[in-house]
């Protein structure tokens, strides 16, 4: 592994890609308990999260990768404050229990509320980005946040509405671009890693529903926004 990721980093971080949402995302339509689709999930979850970590600290990778804290001016980052906020809009009209069983939501928040951001954060927006931004730092920059969004495109083969799908697929776009803006400037993939834990596992209990969609607009502008801001002026994180 240490080879493929040496010679080819690119193609070592489209095989993970592929392990992630074939592994991790087809884990969670085995059945039709949620309980045991998220259990699955969460197996798979840690079986990944064993192998990627075990590989990044064996070849000292951590804040390669950004697994580090942040590094850049957490005062001029406004201390994340309007992301954050943001990543709250799912309990913005009130809140609701996602699934019927505290079991299933419990499991739910861990699955796709922990283990479904993380790996994300990783593979997505740093090992993606580090591959390509031996190259181009710009493209890597873009790349690795639009591929975020559009990689939602999935979820319509594991039975989601396409509308449903285009509007988050939207909304990860800018998400992605305002987390590949943190992981630039701060050398750290953890802000971004907390700001879609939050996100995720808010869901479980927001009860966001299609009438108040709309909020996801003001929530894209303050991701566009921050990112703006924070990338205005600052050098890239580069491959150190």
């Amino acid at each position: 592994m240490k080879k493929l990721y040496e010679n080819k980093p690119v193609l070592f971080a489209v095989i993970w890609i592929v392990i992630y949402v074939v592994g991790f995302g087809s884990a969670g339509i085995q059945t039709e308990d949620p309980v045991i689709n998220y259990a699955l999930q969460i197996a798979a979850g840690l079986v990944i999260c064993a192998v990627l970590l075990l590989f990044i600290r064996k070849n000292g990778l951590a804040e390669h990768f950004g697994l580090c804290r942040f590094r850049g001016d957490m005062k001029r980052a406004l201390y994340l404050i309007p992301p954050l906020i943001a990543a709250t809009v799912n309990i913005w009209s009130g809140f609701g229990l996602r699934e019927q069983s505290a079991a299933a939501n419990l499991l739910g928040v861990l699955a796709i509320g922990v283990f479904g951001p993380f790996l994300e954060e990783l593979i997505l927006r740093s090992i993606l980005y580090h591959a390509i931004a031996k190259e181009n730092e710009r493209r890597a920059f873009w790349i690795a946040a639009l591929s975020f969004g559009i990689g939602h495109l999935v979820n319509i083969a594991y039975g989601a509405p396409v509308g449903d799908t285009l509007m988050q697929v939207g909304f990860a776009c800018c998400f992605g671009i305002c987390s590949g803006a943190l992981l630039v400037t701060g050398k750290s993939l953890l802000p971004g890693v907390l700001l879609h834990i939050l996100h995720n596992s808010l869901s479980f209990i927001g009860s966001t529903e299609p009438e108040h969609m709309w909020f996801f607009i003001p929530v894209c502008v303050i991701y566009l926004a921050y990112a703006a801001y924070i990338l205005r002026g600052a050098a890239p994180a580069g491959d150190s």
